[in-house]
């Protein structure tokens, strides 16, 4: 008897480690259910939790199921360095996004913006921080190279390239290398190069 007491306080998991373990729970949920098949309840009794400390957490499964994936393809954040060449750096730095973006599944993003409340939507549709600190570190760079003359970037401009690879991956379920060369080589790059 004493052994299982010892066990089961063992397994007792409080602040980031529950927190972890909840997330890892709904990763598994997704991988084994799809979208549709994620619930509480589910995700509740495979991280040996309640389903009210689900409840505290999350207000809807959208919630936890982006939470989850954010914090799974941004635990790791790829360094860029560039290369000397504007057009090659874009191209790491897109595919990069896009592999990333892929990892949750089409029919997952597009539950996630059937259900999602709107005050979660920003989760969604902003880049995260890695992005952001790629795309200016290889903007900066071309900039001081003298490749880019239209100075500064407006943001919208600077986030073009993500906007229209989000959408390419909503609508047609991929994104290949010719819908990346598109984007850069007759939309993107033209803008970034035209003179203010």
């Amino acid at each position: 008897m004493a052994t299982v007491e010892k066990s089961t306080v063992a397994t007792r998991r409080h602040g980031a480690e529950l927190d972890e373990a909840i997330r890892q729970a709904v990763r598994d949920e997704l991988e084994q259910h799809t979208y549709t098949g994620v619930t509480f309840e589910g995700v509740a009794r495979r991280a040996q939790t309640s389903k009210p400390v689900i409840y505290r957490r999350y207000s809807s499964r959208a919630h936890m199921v982006i939470d989850a994936w954010l914090q799974y393809v941004d635990s790791e954040d790829p360094q860029f360095v560039s290369s000397g060449d504007l057009r090659s750096d874009l191209f790491v730095v897109a595919r990069t996004f896009a592999n990333r973006f892929e990892l949750i599944g089409i029919d997952t993003m597009r539950g996630l913006l059937a259900e999602m409340p709107t005050e979660h939507l920003q989760l969604l549709t902003e880049p995260s921080s890695w992005v952001i600190g790629a795309m200016e570190s290889l903007l900066n760079a071309a900039h001081d190279r003298g490749e880019i003359t239209r100075w500064p970037i407006p943001a919208r401009l600077e986030s073009l390239p993500l906007a229209l690879a989000r959408d390419e991956l909503i609508f047609t379920g991929a994104f290949g290398d010719e819908a990346l060369t598109d984007i850069i080589d007759t939309i993107w790059l033209p803008l970034l190069l035209a003179h203010a």
